[in-house]
């Protein structure tokens, strides 16, 4: 795809915060471009002159399609400093979006001006030409965005399709095949390369490519690409919290979330219980969503796939109202999901109901209350849980609590316990899992 590219070169005195444009970085570089445009449109309100404010704006904006957005701030940055290579490249780019292919040509011809080295801006341009129908010139800044840049795989795959196109199959296959290698994961280029080859009447490779494919296809596979802040990004700087709007502080879920998801998408359970809706919510729904994706990657049982049919549930028990809940941030989407129910009100005396409408549920994440809540729940819904159940804080300062002592004394049957602790933290920083056999 066409590349927009941004990085800090204002010298502005009314500046925002060195610690808002690096939170402001930080979010666009994980691409948390909704948090990203709140941040900055922020930042451009409350400092209207800063220019790199509104560049990283119009960015964002791009990434989200909202392209006379885009065209909008970047017009504003591009007034505060004319001379920005960066701001003209992704002016280019917005205008080529838009079809205006020829101011599309006249900004970036700017920027490579302003940067004879700018290997995005001779990339964009080349798309730009191509779309015109210049191919010729476009192949040329094809490849000279290469010579300055020799790894940038997008160019690789963009020029596979020029070749394609043009009947010059080989070369188009020595293109992709670049691509992929410069690129670990590059779904697009292995598909390419899938096409040419039975375009070329090499069959088995061409399926071996196609099982790439669908290996590398979702997101639990994600390339790091470099956004042209730092391509050690992931590795130098811790990431914001996932889902900040659902997050409380002090409720000792910040990790554990991340850990529930993990193992839902390990263990694929049929059904999730949930007791108290709140920050670990998502995760359970995102695992379940993930876990429609089944990778033939030659590991795979085939006695799990006989008469298999995926259609799990995440069933939740809060006692806040369901109107409520929902208009508590980013729940409404949660409670709505197909994979979905909610049933409100206290867990007690909900048991023989679920286990008559579900069945056995082999995933159950209980975080609710003190000791008598502990005690209810495993005297009433031990029969229907089968196979995983996680308990929340059974630990305080490194030493087992009686939330631990009332699990121990009243599971039954050969079952397995593991405790997790977290030795930074005094409460709220621990999970015991059981593994319930029979």
């Amino acid at each position: 795809m066409p590349m927009n590219s941004i990085s800090n070169h204002d010298t502005n005195n009314t500046n925002p915060s060195s610690h808002a444009i690096s939170d402001l970085i930080n979010y666009y570089e994980l691409a948390q471009y909704d948090i990203a445009e709140i941040k900055a449109l922020s930042i451009t309100k409350e400092f209207p002159k800063h220019q790199f404010s509104w560049k990283v704006l119009a960015a964002i904006l791009i990434k989200k399609n909202k392209n006379h957005d885009a065209l909008k701030a970047n017009k504003k940055a591009l007034r505060l400093n004319p001379k920005d290579e960066e701001v003209c490249n992704n002016l280019g780019l917005i205008l080529q979006k838009l079809g205006k292919l020829k101011e599309s040509e006249k900004n970036l011809k700017k920027a490579i001006l302003l940067k004879p080295n700018f290997a995005q801006a001779y990339f964009n341009l080349a798309i730009t030409l191509k779309a015109l129908g210049r191919i010729e010139e476009a192949e040329k800044n094809y490849k000279y965005a290469l010579k300055l840049q020799p790894n940038y795989a997008e160019v690789y795959n963009h020029l596979g399709n020029l070749q394609k196109e043009a009947g010059r199959l080989k070369q188009a296959e020595a293109s992709y095949r670049k691509a992929i290698a410069v690129s670990t994961g590059f779904t697009l280029a292995h598909r390419n390369l899938s096409i040419t080859l039975r375009k070329l009447g090499r069959m088995n490779e061409a399926k071996e490519s196609d099982r790439y494919t669908k290996f590398l296809k979702s997101s639990n596979f994600i390339t790091n690409k470099s956004r042209n802040f730092s391509d050690k990004l992931a590795y130098e700087k811790p990431k914001p919290i996932e889902h900040p709007l659902l997050y409380r502080a002090g409720m000792g879920t910040e990790n554990v979330a991340g850990f529930l998801r993990s193992m839902a998408q390990m263990l694929r359970p049929k059904n999730i219980l949930e007791i108290g809706a709140g920050y670990t919510t998502p995760f359970l729904l995102e695992a379940l969503i993930n876990n429609q994706r089944v990778y033939d990657d030659g590991n795979l049982e085939p006695s799990y796939f006989k008469n298999y049919i995926y259609d799990p549930k995440l069933v939740i028990i809060d006692n806040m109202a369901l109107g409520e809940l929902k208009n508590k941030p980013g729940m409404k989407e949660i409670i709505l999901s197909k994979y979905t129910d909610f049933l409100e009100g206290s867990f007690e005396g909900k048991a023989n109901l679920l286990g008559k409408k579900y069945g056995a549920f082999d995933f159950v994440w209980f975080d609710c209350g003190g000791a008598i809540e502990y005690k209810k729940f495993i005297d009433e819904y031990w029969n229907i849980c089968s196979n995983y159940i996680f308990f929340h804080y059974t630990y305080s300062s490194g030493s087992p609590n009686e939330l631990h002592d009332i699990i121990l004394e009243n599971i039954s049957g050969n079952s397995h316990i593991f405790d997790i602790v977290e030795p930074h933290k005094s409460r709220q920083g621990s999970i015991t899992m059981v593994r319930k056999n029979g």
